[in-house]
């Protein structure tokens, strides 16, 4: 419901500037004309959607609760690729109108202003479009994507100043309404960033799970948390802060501390081993929306692969503490019995629990008696029963959740039930 209203609010503001310009409009202008018309529209709609870009991305928690940080990335994503072909239409459409009617305007310090925001938008759009396709480190992609904070001051200008449709009348005051919501998201960012150092927390425990998974353990005082949420971690080692990743949390709320695992897939990630114990950690949460706290089953289906047993690792432990009786069914995937961490503590939990059933599927062991090869509707049938029943929780690679989330739908299991968790907030 917060979601679609967010949209609603959004596709509202993109309204505004095109009624406006439409009231513009001659109708006895030559065709051409419609083409430079159609190039400032591109741009106006650019500028309100490039706004939202930032509070979409801004971590505010007020407007992620309820919808989730992924979903709030994944619109951005959208919109990141909207913004890119409306602000690479523009100038094209202007320059052909200006062609067609044998009329160039002179290339002043304004359009000199439009021209480094669209390079700017390219290299921001272009990088994120890029990312894991070139060779990039996810610090220099932050880096890169805290430039595009320059791009609306730009744009900005640019439009106050040159664009005729915000010359006269009520665009100039939504202009200025944008830019103050603008500005208020760079001082939350701003103090988001001072409050993120305020209070650290520290490493306790550095513990090696399997070949390729850490986990990480912090002690110290931090915000509550729902099991199945994530937080960011910055961890300072050798004088240095790293930027900010996103970790499910691994813990329950039941306990005093903090736990993170990751697997070392990046350059973060890989060189999680070398952190030491009282090293300091910075963290902000809690964020996501991927929890059974959320809805009202007593019916729950985890499916997990790989280093996607987190959240549910954290759900886990929260039922196990507090006793509650729900009926949970685990399916998880690995590629050997090597990978498979934390096992000694879910065969625990099992003991503990007789409501719990947990299904192993291997997928490059030849010589496991257990399921073999990947998580399909045969396997789902097997082990799920009465598929009607219950809540879905998918957590895992991408085209994991999108092959399981299609085996779903169809053996019939409505799009409402199934909920997944994005790992790539980007």
């Amino acid at each position: 419901m917060k979601k679609a209203l967010l949209l609603i609010f959004m596709a509202l503001s993109v309204a505004m500037p095109i009624f406006f310009w439409s009231r513009m409009l001659t109708v006895s202008s030559p065709w051409p004309v419609y083409l430079y018309d159609a190039g400032r529209l591109f741009a106006l709609t650019g500028f309100v959607l490039l706004v939202f870009q930032y509070l979409l991305s801004s971590r505010i928690k007020w407007i992620e609760r309820g919808i989730g940080l992924d979903r709030l990335f994944g619109i951005h994503r959208v919109c990141g690729g909207i913004i890119l072909a409306l602000v690479t239409a523009h100038p094209l459409l202007i320059l052909l109108s200006e062609g067609i009617q044998r009329y160039a305007a002179p290339i002043g310090f304004l359009k000199v202003l439009g021209l480094i925001a669209i390079l700017l938008v390219w290299a921001t759009a272009g990088t994120a479009l890029l990312y894991g396709r070139i060779p990039m480190s996810y610090e220099s992609w932050k880096r890169i994507h805290r430039i595009g904070y320059l791009i609306l001051p730009l744009v900005f200008i640019h439009s106050f100043l040159m664009g005729s449709t915000l010359q006269r009348g009520p665009m100039r005051g939504f202009w200025a309404i944008l830019v103050l919501i603008y500005l208020a998201i760079v001082i939350h960012k701003i103090r988001q960033h001072h409050v993120f150092k305020r209070h650290p927390l520290r490493v306790s425990h550095v513990t090696q799970e399997t070949d390729d998974i850490w986990r990480l353990d912090f002690e110290g005082d931090h915000p509550g948390y729902v099991p199945g949420q994530f937080m960011f971690v910055r961890i300072e080692r050798g004088g240095r802060i790293s930027a900010p990743h996103p970790f499910t949390i691994a813990s329950s709320p039941t306990q005093k501390g903090l736990s993170i695992c990751a697997k070392a897939v990046g350059d973060f990630t890989s060189a999680l081993g070398e952190t030491k114990p009282s090293d300091p950690a910075y963290v902000d949460l809690p964020y996501g929306v991927f929890s059974f706290v959320y809805h009202d089953a007593d019916r729950l289906i985890f499916i997990a692969g790989g280093i996607g047993i987190t959240p549910f690792l954290s759900m886990l432990r929260y039922m196990k503490d507090r006793g509650l009786r729900k009926e949970v069914i685990l399916l998880w995937g690995n590629k050997t019995e090597r990978d498979i961490a934390f096992r000694a503590g879910l065969d625990s939990m099992v003991s503990d629990m007789p409501s719990l059933k947990v299904v192993h599927i291997l997928s490059r062991q030849g010589d496991w008696a257990g399921e073999k090869g990947r998580i399909d509707r045969g396997m789902l049938k097997r082990h799920v029963g009465d598929l009607t029943k219950g809540e879905y929780f998918v957590c895992g690679p991408l085209p994991m959740m999108e092959d399981v989330g299609k085996a779903l739908s169809g053996l019939g299991v409505p799009r409402r039930r199934i909920h997944t968790e994005r790992f790539a907030l980007r």
